[in-house]
């Protein structure tokens, strides 16, 4: 093992040097600050690092020998002048698994001198960051917005978390049921798409008569899927049409073309499902002007909801409707995922009333940037330095590039 000390101007700069001198698989021995910066001690082991990083000539590289012994196979090290010393493979391995052991004990300190360096030098952004984060919002988007909000917003605080939310949530400006149309809600199963169609219904049926709206469902995979759209359609008084493929879904759309709005019901299928790319194709070999909405669960986790918005994009949805905010625990997922994927939101649904529990949002982004911190506070979600450090500083095999 060979020990080497760097000084750079910050952390970030020393971080670099060891990495360039002793490879990804230095250990940090030591990290002070100077007055000409900072100052790391590091370590490599011989064997897995860089050439310029191994132990003097006189050592040389682990070679295998066909010495064997009762715990297995031996590893001779040694050179020229020197008695070797016996290891077994087995201890050897167990060795450098203390070693990365040590290492990412050593990285979660360096995560946190980084992050306090961090703190030291932008202050408001840091505390931006750690508001953003608090509402659950991903480390990429948090960053973002915090960096944005400091130039927009330099009073900080709350408020300035509220109005770049505020600004930087797309939202759409058109009201289906206001402005009539034919919309199919698409999405995986389990995200609200037929109650959602039904409370869409319920609203166009009050304002414009049952006459005016009419109800198609192409679900032909779920067990008892039609059956649900068609007690809603007899208790909101509009009759539900079915359609199992293009043709018949053209057939039905033809039907209604009187319709002031049409709303379709779409199967329920895994954004992983290869049947998929059939169920969206159907759509779109209608030919018949349909407008795509997507059904995005608040409940799911951002990954998750990420995955849905990029299977579904070959659709082309126009906007997304959320739903089942009523139980999530968090809605930093969801807006991450909108601010990322710039996915203008339409409508939220917080409930299974219909038509009561959907809301336009149009003009509405404060409001759910208020029930996203009411979240927060209700599950009372506080973020420490070591989470902080984790999300927000690049140690390790990240940090040193």
């Amino acid at each position: 093992m060979k020990i080497r000390r760097f000084t750079g101007v910050d952390m970030r700069d020393a971080l670099r040097q060891v990495r360039n001198a002793l490879g990804a698989d230095a250990v940090i021995l030591e990290t002070a600050h100077s007055a000409s910066g900072v100052e790391i001690s590091a370590a490599v082991d011989a064997a897995s690092g860089p050439a310029e990083a191994a132990v003097s000539p006189e050592w040389t590289t682990a070679r295998s020998s066909p010495t064997d012994t009762a715990e297995g196979p031996c590893v001779i090290i040694g050179g020229t002048g020197r008695s070797g010393a016996l290891a077994t493979v087995s201890e050897m391995e167990q060795m450098r698994t203390e070693m990365r052991s040590i290492r990412s004990l050593l990285e979660a300190q360096l995560g946190r001198l980084i992050w306090d360096d961090q703190s030291r030098q932008t202050p408001e952004i840091a505390g931006l960051l750690r508001n953003f984060s608090q509402l659950g919002l991903d480390a990429d988007i948090a960053r973002k917005l915090a960096e944005r909000s400091a130039i927009t917003h330099p009073s900080g605080g709350w408020t300035a978390v509220l109005r770049t939310l505020v600004e930087e949530l797309p939202v759409a400006d058109r009201d289906p049921v206001s402005d009539g149309g034919r919309y199919a809600v698409i999405g995986p199963t389990g995200v609200g798409k037929t109650t959602t169609i039904a409370k869409l219904a319920a609203r166009a049926a009050l304002q414009y008569g049952p006459d005016s709206v009419g109800l198609v469902t192409t679900d032909t995979f779920r067990v008892a899927a039609r059956e649900q759209l068609d007690t809603y359609g007899q208790i909101i008084g509009i009759p539900v049409s079915h359609a199992s493929d293009a043709q018949s879904l053209s057939e039905a759309l033809d039907a209604l073309k009187d319709r002031r709005l049409t709303l379709i019901d779409t199967a329920g299928l895994s954004q992983r499902d290869p049947r998929l790319p059939e169920q969206l194709a159907r759509l779109g070999g209608t030919r018949s002007g349909i407008t795509t909405l997507l059904a995005l669960p608040a409940n799911a986790h951002a990954g998750a909801m990420q995955e849905i918005v990029d299977a579904f994009r070959t659709a082309g949805p126009a906007a997304c409707i959320l739903t089942k905010t009523d139980e999530a625990t968090s809605l930093g997922g969801a807006l991450s995922v909108l601010i990322r994927s710039q996915l203008a939101l339409a409508y939220v649904a917080n409930g299974q009333r219909v038509p009561e529990d959907i809301h336009l949002m149009r003009n509405r982004q404060s409001w759910l940037a208020k029930m996203a911190v009411e979240l927060m506070r209700r599950e009372n979600r506080v973020i420490d330095t070591d989470e902080m450090a984790g999300r927000f500083t690049e140690v390790a095999t990240h940090a040193y590039a």
